[in-house]
């Protein structure tokens, strides 16, 4: 029989098939809380297991039937057992050996067991029953009220022991709970004694940090060199530190018998005043302001000062002044320097105003007679041919040193705008070419002018590009021995329009190739210099290049030749330009005009009125403006050549008068001056002139001008011979 097979007697429980039906006596007064307790009764015959099962039939037990050792082993083994009631004769395994073996387990060892038998009576029996530990030993048939009272006796004190262990239980458990709570508590006091030992650690470092930052203050405060102090509501000091008793000449209790306003020049107190009462009403303020020490002397001073806030409440008011009188000073010193400055600079671009007029006129001069003289050409002999190159190359190269002069000066002081449009590279270097190709030509060089098969178009000045070009061939041509090579190549590398200018000339030091494009930079004075100038040539190259957005390089080899490199940013290639050139001589038609000549300078008038006179035209002359403006109103000339520097009345002036006269109105008016600068252009135009011309101009020049002129009907009666 297997152990699935044991039955209980209780209802829901397992019972014997012989107790099915059985009335369940009342609980008996012992019984526990905790529920039935179990009793293991061993027996062979079932009838004897019946006979148990009705004796001991009682709520408080649970009745487990075992008919064999194997059962009442696998019972044990299953369940914890109160009592054990135990046949000593069974078929395979004794009574006796079975509670042997249950004693010697130490699960089972402390199990109660009560022997019940038929057979063995003897006293040796009896004391074999004891000695396998048993408790008890009855003999059958077994007394029911003697069973039951043994049964309860062991049943109670099973239920007092698990009782017991119970509370042994729970006090272990309340032991264990103590001892965890004592462990929290231990380890809460070491953690407090640590948050203890850390915040009075980080309170001494707060104290020795406040203490720090106390003396740094007072430090701060007694050191600094700007004036520090504290005033209260009423407007009186009640801080200061040593600078402000230094500003203000007072010690401390001095400057206690004092309010904030006192301090201030009178001009000055409403400010202040305001100043205080916008801080009282919880605002910042800073303000410039001259205040009076107790000596009498002022001083600039630059303040500060924030509402002092207590606990939501303003209580005074803290400030800090910054003594600027000597900024104020400085700032004064360096608005008179710069006013010095820019009246210098004013006298400087006067001087050179007048420089250029100065030098322009008899340059005109120069120009004039040179031209009379090339009409004689055919009756000059060899000395006076020579002799009148010499002057014409002279007086260009004078000419060429007064305009580049003008120009580094208006460039490097930043007066210099560019008239940037779209432009084709091939027509400014055509024309710089023709402006060069009298000096190439003079020492007998050979230019070759490489161009592009493509158009290459720039957003550039065009005036200023060609400028750059002919310094740059010019500069070729003056270093390059007579009969040299130079070469004038453009090509498009991307997006950059590169312009090179190579010659095989006597080169370039390389002490000197890092400082060939500042300001008056000449090559060494032992090389060929008598075609040099003053050095600003390649300066006005490479700033001019700049201003365009580009970049120059140089590069040379002594006594090889030189290359300078011009690289530009272009545009989209959309116009046509020319890959070669011819360059002319334009044919002017030519009319008889009545024009007046007027100039202070007696030769620039006479050598232009010859010239004039010699193409057919009738001319007059005048040196000063009175005498022009009569003149124009007794011959009324188709064309007045007028320069602006006249006595008695300036150029400007003849110029606003004859526009506004009705009948001289319509006059053309050629400026023609010495002051070439982009102002006097505007001036020019502003006061009626139809041209500008600057002196020395090319006699072509005034040709083409005059070849556009209208021609009146007015016939005067008288002439200047």
């Amino acid at each position: 029989m297997s152990i699935n097979a044991l039955r209980t007697s209780t209802d829901g429980q397992e019972q014997s098939p012989h107790a099915e039906g059985h009335p369940a006596p009342e609980a008996p007064a012992f019984a526990f809380h905790g529920g039935p307790i179990n009793i293991l009764i061993v027996d062979d015959e079932p009838k004897n297991l019946t006979v148990l099962e009705t004796v001991l039939d009682d709520p408080g037990y649970r009745l487990v039937r075992a008919e064999s050792a194997d059962q009442a082993l696998l019972a044990l083994v299953v369940e914890e057992f109160a009592l054990l009631i135990l046949d000593i004769r069974m078929p395979g395994m004794t009574g006796f050996e079975l509670a042997q073996m249950i004693k010697e387990r130490k699960k089972t060892a402390a199990v109660p067991i009560i022997f019940l038998t038929a057979y063995f009576n003897e006293d040796q029996h009896v004391l074999e029953g004891y000695g396998t530990g048993a408790v008890d030993y009855l003999h059958k048939p077994v007394n029911a009220t003697i069973l039951r009272s043994k049964v309860a006796v062991f049943a109670d004190l099973y239920n007092k022991s698990r009782e017991c262990g119970m509370a042994n239980r729970a006090l272990l458990a309340e032991v264990t709970e103590r001892r965890r709570a004592e462990e929290q508590l231990r380890a809460l006091n070491e953690t407090l004694e640590m948050h203890v030992t850390e915040r009075t650690e980080a309170l001494a470092m707060t104290s020795t940090a406040l203490n720090e930052v106390g003396e740094r203050y007072r430090l701060l405060f007694d050191g600094s060199l700007d004036a520090i102090f504290s005033l209260g509501t009423d407007g009186r000091f009640a801080a200061a530190n040593p600078a402000a008793l230094r500003l203000t000449g007072r010690t401390f209790e001095e400057l206690k018998t004092v309010r904030f306003l006192d301090l201030f020049a009178i001009d000055q107190r409403e400010a202040a005043e305001s100043a205080f009462l916008a801080a009282n009403c919880r605002e910042c303020f800073t303000m410039h302001t001259t205040a009076i020490n107790a000596t009498g002397d002022r001083c600039h001073l630059f303040i500060s000062g924030s509402p002092a806030i207590v606990e939501g409440e303003v209580v005074g008011v803290s400030c800090i002044a910054h003594d600027i009188t000597d900024r104020i000073q400085l700032e004064m010193q360096l608005r008179e320097q710069a006013a010095e400055l820019s009246e210098m600079h004013r006298r400087k671009d006067e001087f050179l105003a007048m420089l250029s007029h100065e030098l322009r006129s008899p340059l005109a001069a120069i120009a004039n007679a040179v031209q009379l003289l090339a009409l004689q050409r055919e009756s000059e002999n060899q000395i006076q041919e020579q002799a009148r190159s010499i002057i014409q190359r002279q007086m260009r190269q004078l000419q060429h040193l007064v305009d580049d002069l003008l120009e580094v000066a208006r460039i490097t002081t930043g007066r210099v705008q560019l008239r940037l449009e779209p432009i084709a590279v091939g027509g400014i270097v055509e024309v710089a070419v023709e402006t060069v190709r009298a000096l190439i030509e003079q020492r007998r060089h050979e230019l070759t002018v490489s161009m592009p098969p493509e158009p290459i178009r720039l957003h550039a000045d065009a005036a200023r590009l060609e400028q750059v070009i002919v310094n740059l061939l010019t500069n070729a041509a003056k270093y390059t021995d007579e009969g040299g090579q130079i070469w004038l190549t453009v090509e498009k590398e991307r997006d950059e329009c590169v312009l090179r200018v190579r010659d095989t000339g006597v080169g370039i030091t390389p002490a000197l190739l890092p400082r060939i494009f500042d300001l008056f930079t000449q090559a060494d004075r032992s090389l060929d210099r008598s075609q040099g100038g003053l050095g600003i040539g390649l300066a006005l190259v490479q700033r001019l290049t700049e201003l365009h957005g580009g970049k120059v390089e140089a590069s040379s080899v002594l006594g090889q030749g030189s290359e300078f490199v011009v690289r530009l940013p272009t545009l989209p290639t959309e116009m046509p330009q020319p890959t070669s050139f011819v360059t002319g001589t334009r044919e002017l038609t030519t009319r008889s005009l009545r024009i007046l000549v007027v100039d202070d300078n007696v030769d620039t008038a006479l050598g232009i009125s010859i010239l004039l006179k010699a193409s057919g035209h009738d001319v007059r002359t005048a040196f000063d403006g009175p005498t022009a403006l009569q003149a124009a109103f007794d011959h009324r000339p188709d064309l007045m050549l007028l320069d602006i520097g006249l006595p008695g009345l300036n150029g400007y002036e003849v110029a606003k008068r004859i526009r506004q006269d009705p009948v001289l109105g319509n006059i053309t008016l050629v400026a023609s001056t010495g002051y070439g600068q982009d102002a006097d252009r505007q001036n020019v135009l502003q006061a009626g002139f139809n041209h500008h011309l600057v002196k020395p101009a090319r006699f072509e020049q005034l040709q083409e001008i005059l070849a556009t002129v209208p021609k009146s009907d007015f016939m005067p009666t008288e002439r200047e011979e």
